[in-house]
């Protein structure tokens, strides 16, 4: 019988060979919901990436409507966290936990405002952004990456696009850290209202921006999605964004542009430095960045694998799976699958299908913020290169991944 605790210290730092053991005699594997905030229900996760692909290509089948990926608030937390709330608006659910046809209408309307030529636009800043940080690094033998470098540039990048002053920076990345404080990982009660309250500031500033841009418009994200409308040829039902809807996209754009990248800049910092050859390679060729980047977020998966709910009784990998179940949809664990990728424990750009990835998912929830995580990740590699000659990871041996069973990330990367 496989044993598998995600919420195991030793698993967290290293879940690679309990993924393998997985996909290789339990590929459907029954969990104990409690670590997931699914107490009562029946929870299975799914390893191998055929299967995985497989979910995300039938959401009639697997839905999308699995609520929050944090645990579910009960009792006195509960009322609290309705005090709290009632100050702000109500947590719409869109695009990442909803089915066609409201998430077609979603995704519809907000692809209109995070357009291609906008994310395309944002090159310069990003690049910009890469220089002052690099130059913030004061040519110093030792620099603490995640906090000088991998922070600051996602932040920066989701803020230029939301149009947030550097004076509100500050603010913003904290917004973000309460908007997954609780996702993958054990908080207290008080952190958990304390970040509630963070949330609804943040809905409370981003409210006031989009009221201002219903009076002045200009060529910005923010009034874009205020007056993004369906047409007649969209044959779809539904008016404009409402403010609770548009606050709510705005909240998904900034997580899923900030703790995620931050995460993947860093490994993919603490894999160079590791494969000195391959840094050397970069510096030689900068337009290897792309390359590298994949094979980054293939190795990395910095988003470990979200929800589906089984809507009818149905059968994964031979495993009968009721009507009514959780499937943790392993992306991590399918980027390692050696029937897709050769050797897949090692790090290596060159790898042949190194795009086969499903680090954004795959279907139609495939990460609306694709382009401008490559975008950032490729300027920083090309800064990076530029302006560095050697790497190396100070007491590599020291290094740790945070608590979060879902969103994994290196807790601090000194170079």
């Amino acid at each position: 019988m496989v044993d598998f605790d995600a919420t195991n210290d030793a698993v967290m730092q290293c879940p690679y060979p309990h993924y393998q053991v997985m996909r290789d005699e339990a590929p459907v594997l029954e969990l104990d919901g409690a670590p997931f905030g699914r107490s009562g229900e029946r929870i299975f996760a799914v390893s191998r990436h055929e299967d995985v692909k497989r979910i995300l290509h039938d959401p009639a089948r697997f839905s999308s409507r699995f609520g929050s990926p944090a645990a579910k608030p009960t009792g006195e937390l509960l009322e609290r966290l309705k005090a709290v709330v009632a100050d702000g608006w109500p947590n719409v659910s869109t695009m990442l936990t909803e089915d066609p046809p409201s998430h077609t209408r979603y995704r519809r309307l907000v692809s209109m405002a995070f357009t291609p030529r906008r994310v395309k636009l944002l090159e310069p800043a990003i690049r910009k952004i890469c220089e002052e940080l690099v130059a913030g690094f004061d040519r110093a033998p030792r620099v603490d990456f995640l906090r000088k470098f991998a922070v600051p540039l996602p932040v920066g990048a989701v803020a230029a696009i939301l149009e947030v002053p550097n004076t509100r920076q500050d603010d913003f990345k904290r917004w973000a850290d309460s908007s997954v404080a609780s996702i993958g990982r054990s908080i207290t009660d008080d952190e958990r209202v304390a970040a509630e309250r963070d949330i609804v500031e943040q809905q409370k500033y981003f409210a006031a921006a989009l009221e201002h841009r219903r009076d002045n418009p200009c060529d910005d994200f923010l009034t874009d999605l205020l007056h993004a409308e369906l047409s007649g040829t969209d044959d779809m039902e539904g008016g404009r964004l409402d403010m609770a809807e548009m606050l709510s996209i705005i909240r998904q754009i900034q997580v899923a542009g900030s703790e995620t990248t931050s995460s993947l800049l860093n490994d993919l910092m603490a894999q160079l430095a590791l494969h000195p050859e391959e840094w050397e390679r970069l510096k030689a060729d900068p337009s290897r960045a792309a390359l590298v980047v994949e094979e980054g977020l293939r190795w990395a998966s910095p988003n470990q694998g979200l929800f589906r709910i089984v809507t009818t009784d149905t059968e994964i990998a031979g495993t009968p799976i009721p009507a009514g179940s959780t499937i943790w949809v392993m992306y991590g664990s399918a980027d390692r699958d050696d029937r897709v990728f050769d050797d897949p424990e090692a790090f290596h750009p060159d790898r042949e299908g190194v795009n086969n990835h499903i680090a954004f998912g795959h279907g139609i929830h495939f990460c609306l913020g694709a382009a401008l995580a490559r975008l950032e990740a490729v300027t920083a590699l090309r800064t990076l290169a530029e302006h560095i000659d050697t790497i190396a990871v100070v007491e590599p041996d020291a290094l740790r991944y945070g608590s979060s069973v879902i969103l994994r990330g290196l807790e601090h990367l000194e170079l």
